[in-house]
């Protein structure tokens, strides 16, 4: 009896072929731990950003001169303004929810500890300098979160910025 020869893959090649496609399909899989940090920090740092430039676009208080503001929290959909003196060094720190509203003024020691409030995701603290330039101060804003962990483990992004010390 004569065997014909057909045309089909050995079992040796399909192996072959299922450990080259295992893989790739394993260095696929550990791209995805990688993609999910680097979004969620980019969503940080475009939350810090949101929040830090809302702080000090709103620092120049618009009744005029003399003052400045920062919001620090909400009523009835629209921020409650606090002014703030500017004649020498301040530190506010603010509670913010995740869509980068404020939710309270934070004490220095709140500020510190690990925050219990769901509501509360990110702590930003809003410090007032006197500038080496005379009719300058220098406007820092420090933004951390998660707001649940310690202040020590937190992640802070800082933005600066000098603004007009407003004449009294």
């Amino acid at each position: 009896m004569k065997f014909r020869y057909r045309n089909a893959f050995s079992l040796l090649e399909i192996l072959i072929a299922l450990g080259l496609f295992a893989v790739v399909i394993s260095a696929l899989l550990t791209l995805f731990p990688i993609a999910l940090r680097t979004e969620k920090s980019s969503g940080d740092e475009t939350m810090a950003t949101l929040i830090a430039s809302g702080m000090m676009e709103s620092l120049p208080s618009s009744e005029g001169l003399g003052s400045l503001n920062v919001a620090t929290r909400m009523s009835n959909d629209t921020p409650v303004w606090e002014v703030i003196p500017s004649d020498g060094a301040t530190n506010i720190p603010v509670a913010y929810n995740a869509s980068c509203e404020p939710v309270r003024r934070l004490t220095a020691k709140e500020a510190e500890a690990p925050l219990t409030d769901p509501a509360i995701a990110i702590v930003a603290t809003l410090s007032l300098t006197k500038a080496s330039v005379p009719g300058l101060l220098t406007a820092e804003v420090a933004v951390a979160s998660p707001a649940s962990a310690p202040a020590a483990n937190r992640t802070v992004q800082k933005f600066t910025r000098l603004i007009q010390s407003p004449s009294r």
